[in-house]
């Protein structure tokens, strides 16, 4: 081999080598941020004490592991007392048996949160990844189960398991008040997305202002906003079904893609679109097991408009969703998006 073409072919291989080593460090990076999420079972630990001769000094030999799940320290009698009582109750105990053979392990939602928590990152870098526990909640209303199936703080999360086991629990007399029309939103499908979506309200986006708080929010302003976290939870879930992003049936979603033209032209020709009396649009936002004066609707079709007039917007715009979500002005995204509904 000449000298020439020597040089030719080690300046290939070290090419080949140093693209090589590039893909390596890549794959490398991208698997240390991917740590994996490992969920710790409040409800198995807690429910074991029934096996312990000496529950007290159980509950206590547990309490550090699980701090957080406390909602104050056994030293208080009082507590200690609620949480044996708890424990000890028999209808409880149905429901952890219940819970048990419907979430044997959680190896695959612990798969689905460390992607999802990785693509998280890739939106905003200072995201964090708290500490991930199951529990069981126990008796609920329906305010309560709406609010807290998914618990996020910044240091801790919490999945409520007996309230994604609704199907299974819906005539025990402590979630029979749960109304029909969210079972199909309590399933085992939904809980990342409720997860994802939950995380990037209380910890992602957590000092942006949310409108649905806001009295003076007009229409525009609450679907503009809920779109936004439709959009990013399907982006950063873009592998599963959509109706679950939108806690929707198959059918409900069938439903809103189909009546989309009419939905806008209900908003439009009633004008609710920039009316910042709540009560005049709410129903077009509000869970329930239909819209009011739309028939044979889902609930929340308002926040299916939005989430369309924000896909439109994205894809007349290069801008990230950390961009979107700092773009406040409602009525700039609905210009900007050029969006007009499906006939």
């Amino acid at each position: 081999m000449r000298n020439k073409e020597l040089r030719k072919y080690f300046f290939e291989k070290k090419f080949f080598f140093f693209v090589f080593l590039i893909f390596f460090f890549v794959s490398c990076q991208k698997n240390k941020e991917l740590e994996s999420v490992h969920i710790q079972r409040f409800e198995q630990a807690l429910f074991s004490a029934n096996k312990s001769k000496d529950i007290d000094k159980y509950l206590f030999s547990i309490e550090e592991q699980y701090a957080p799940m406390f909602a104050t320290s056994l030293k208080n009698t009082e507590y200690l007392n609620v949480v044996k009582e708890f424990i000890k109750d028999k209808e409880m105990n149905n429901v952890y048996n219940i819970v048990k053979i419907q979430y044997p392990d959680l190896k695959d939602l612990e798969e689905e949160l460390s992607l999802a928590l990785y693509e998280i990152k890739q939106i905003k870098k200072d995201t964090i990844k708290p500490n991930i526990y199951t529990l069981i909640v126990g008796p609920a209303e329906y305010s309560q189960a709406f609010q807290n199936r998914i618990l996020i703080y910044p240091d801790f999360s919490a999945i409520s398991l007996d309230l994604y086991s609704i199907e299974k629990l819906s005539n025990h007399p402590y979630y029979k008040t749960i109304p029909q029309y969210l079972h199909t939103s309590l399933s085992k499908e939904n809980i990342v997305p409720h997860y994802v979506n939950t995380y990037l309200k209380e910890i992602t986006f957590r000092n942006i202002p949310l409108q649905s708080l806001n009295p003076e929010a007009t229409l525009l302003d609450c679907i503009i906003e809920e779109g936004k976290y439709i959009y990013a939870t399907q982006n950063i879930l873009s592998e599963k079904p959509f109706n679950y992003i939108l806690n929707y049936t198959k059918e409900q979603l069938q439903w809103v893609e189909k009546n989309e033209t009419n939905i806008w032209a209900y908003i439009i020709e009633n004008q609710l679109l920039y009316n910042k009396d709540r009560t005049k649009y709410f129903h077009l936002i509000a869970p329930g097991p239909s819209t009011k004066n739309i028939a044979n609707s889902p609930s929340r079709i308002g926040n299916y408009i939005g989430y369309k007039i924000v896909q439109s917007y994205m894809k007349e715009n290069s801008i990230t969703i950390d961009s979107l979500f700092n773009t406040l002005d409602s009525q700039l995204i609905l210009q900007q998006s050029k969006y007009k509904p499906k006939k």
